[in-house]
């Protein structure tokens, strides 16, 4: 039912410096100004990214594409069954958002999930800022109060498998890639880091070093995700709960494979022993 991770919105204090990041630091193409958003491309989506300068949330919503409107209706009435918060998106906002038709959720954590049907994609070739190796958008770590509820109902209504567990974290997916959705225990309001998968491992060494010099914080890696085969490089985002981490492709997930349980263990969430300032994510806090 889970067709792809679509975009991810993230409320921002300041639209003029989440831009400068975006464009400067990430790499992404700058794609639409609205009057409190900014959006950002990374391959052939209409956006990717939007930053929300408008204040009406705190939270982050991360959106995810179903195939067809009966499917959202489908959905609508388990979702809130199992206690999600489920509204309807009027039309207008469906066209300004670029999807045909969408569902605004509020899963048992308080995460803010969208489910849309016909999001756009863009005619125009995708040009980036600079050039960090950016393939696409690729995954999202979400923290969770419960992560066994809260992956409950995307397995049991929304169709995705689990492929993977370190402790109580569940990796989530729905096609050839390892996981799309990652649900880590949280005690924060909002935890979320956005994914960007990269050409290579030279990618990854050459944007440590592009940070380095520009002083972005790094809050883990570079290292190797035992259960995926990620290498990846995480560092600071747009506000305090927020990162983006480069990423390598994943190592295939072929349906019908046994799900692992790796202990929970910093050496589970990567196999070259790098550090992580993020408590979610096998480290401590600074």
């Amino acid at each position: 039912m889970l067709e792809q991770l679509r975009f991810v919105r993230i409320p921002v204090q300041s639209l003029s410096e989440a831009t400068r990041l975006a464009v400067d630091t990430v790499g992404l193409q700058h794609s639409e100004r609205l009057p409190e958003a900014e959006r950002f491309r990374s391959d052939s989506r209409s956006y990717c990214l939007e930053f929300d300068g408008s204040g009406s949330s705190l939270r982050p919503s991360v959106a995810v594409s179903l195939r067809t409107v009966e499917q959202l209706q489908e959905v609508s009435g388990k979702l809130r069954e199992r206690n999600w918060d489920v509204e309807a998106i009027p039309h207008d906002l469906c066209r300004s958002r670029r999807y045909h038709a969408g569902l605004a959720c509020r899963d048992l954590s308080g995460n803010l999930i969208e489910l849309v049907v016909r999001a756009e994609e863009s005619g125009e070739r995708y040009f980036p800022s600079r050039d960090a190796g950016i393939v696409g958008l690729s995954h999202v770590i979400l923290g969770s109060r419960d992560p066994a509820s809260d992956a409950a109902v995307w397995v049991d209504i929304l169709g995705a498998r689990i492929t993977d567990r370190v402790g109580d974290a569940i990796y989530l997916g729905w096609d050839d890639q390892h996981h799309r959705i990652m649900i880590v225990p949280s005690k924060r309001e909002s935890f979320l880091v956005v994914g960007f998968e990269v050409e290579s491992i030279d990618a990854v060494m050459q944007s440590k070093y592009f940070l380095l010099d520009r002083q972005v914080g790094i809050v883990r890696g570079p290292g190797k995700e035992p259960a995926s085969g990620e290498v990846f490089l995480t560092f600071s985002g747009p506000s305090p709960d927020s990162y983006f981490t480069y990423s390598t492709r994943s190592d295939p997930s072929p349906v019908g494979r046994r799900p692992r349980q790796f202990a929970d263990s910093p050496a589970s969430l990567c196999s070259w022993g790098s550090t992580s300032n993020l408590e979610e994510l096998g480290g401590t806090l600074p």
